[in-house]
């Protein structure tokens, strides 16, 4: 099925909570199953950081189809079941994959937005999914289940719109990000920032700031998985012709070839913004900054997993964010398991997540 999109806020700017507007913004998005008659059954997925909206791509050809970002969790009698519910799914305002964000055309100039896209939040990405939801006419949602970034987007539908939200599903996703985490991100910002081709951020005409996005996401996939898991499939081997200031051990090659990956699918404008909406995420924003007072106003059931050996979201932050939601009296549900696979466990182990999953939607 292709990507769906809309044009929203054709009439009135969405007002960005940093300062700032947006008109005429595109949310591409995907769904999946069946809407029941009484509007029920909708779940909608709030995608990872440099996710996209099609957690699940219909098989095309045996041996080259495609594959989405969940496509093992979801489809008939599994734990997304698309015979139970109905997904929505939508590609993350300031994304790079159908949204509008800085590689989009700005209207005022006709060119591509590049430095003059503002300052997005992940309650202005929330807007921007209400938005969608009033176009596609669900007034309410059975549940909102993301990861990581994605699990922010979820708390925050349960904080703005609390009437609209049965359930979340968060999965190893803290109330707020560690000082630790906002260091990583600051140094993948600036790899890209610091790359000769980055232009302030207008390199759509010319040469994009390559370099910097692949040693950003190289850091990146260091915080994603363990030493752990690491150390199962690289251990120490060398490569067969090693360079010595470069690809000289097999766990190098492993990650200079993610960084080269990303190249084909992300934008270097989309992941400053996005990495630094993570960073400034903070639950009580629109509430005087009284995170207890925010809380209070979730209604919905709330699933919150965490990933014991974690090394982006860790522990002592989700027990805190599990204090802090039990305080204000949200209807928890709290899971801690150990994983090779650290915080990408979510995206990779479906045998670990499959019972939580299912529990939460319930």
């Amino acid at each position: 099925m292709a990507v769906k999109s809309v044009r929203l806020f054709t009439d009135n700017s969405l007002n960005l909570l940093l300062g700032g507007q947006l008109k005429y913004i595109d949310i591409a998005y995907q769904t999946y199953g069946r809407l029941n008659a009484e509007k029920s059954n909708a779940v909608l997925i709030c995608h990872a950081l440099t996710g996209d909206a099609e957690p699940y791509i219909e098989p095309r050809q045996a041996g080259s189809e495609q594959k989405g970002w969940w496509q093992n969790f979801m489809g008939a009698g599994l734990a997304l079941d698309t015979d139970h519910y109905f997904f929505i799914c939508s590609n993350v305002l300031g994304g790079c994959k159908g949204s509008t964000g800085p590689s989009s055309i700005n209207p005022s100039t006709n060119k591509p937005y590049g430095s003059q896209f503002p300052a997005i939040t992940i309650q202005d990405i929330v807007k921007a999914e209400k938005a969608l939801l009033d176009e596609l006419q669900i007034p309410h949602l059975h549940a909102v289940i993301g990861g990581s970034f994605g699990g922010m987007q979820a708390t925050q539908w349960a904080v703005d719109y609390p009437d609209r939200v049965a359930r979340v599903v968060n999965l190893c996703s803290s109330l707020y990000f560690s000082a630790e985490a906002i260091g990583f991100n600051h140094v993948m910002r600036q790899a890209i920032v610091t790359d000769p081709n980055f232009n302030n951020g207008d390199y759509y005409a010319d040469k994009a700031p390559e370099q910097g996005l692949a040693v950003a996401r190289m850091l990146g996939m260091l915080t994603y998985r363990t030493d752990i898991q690491l150390n199962k499939a690289f251990g120490r081997a060398q490569k067969q012709s090693p360079e010595y200031f470069g690809d000289y051990f097999q766990v190098e090659s492993y990650l200079s070839y993610q960084g080269k990956k990303f190249l084909d699918r992300f934008d270097a404008n989309s992941y400053l913004h996005l990495t630094r909406a993570l960073d400034l995420y903070d639950p009580a924003m629109n509430y005087n900054n009284d995170i207890k007072k925010a809380l209070s106003r979730i209604k919905a059931r709330y699933t919150l997993v965490a990933v014991a050996n974690d090394q982006l979201f860790k522990t002592p932050d989700m027990h805190k964010s599990k204090q802090l939601l039990q305080e204000t009296g949200v209807q928890l549900d709290y899971h801690e398991f150990y994983s090779d696979f650290g915080h990408d466990a979510f995206l990779v182990e479906y045998e670990l997540f499959e019972s939580m999953i299912r529990k939460g939607l319930l």
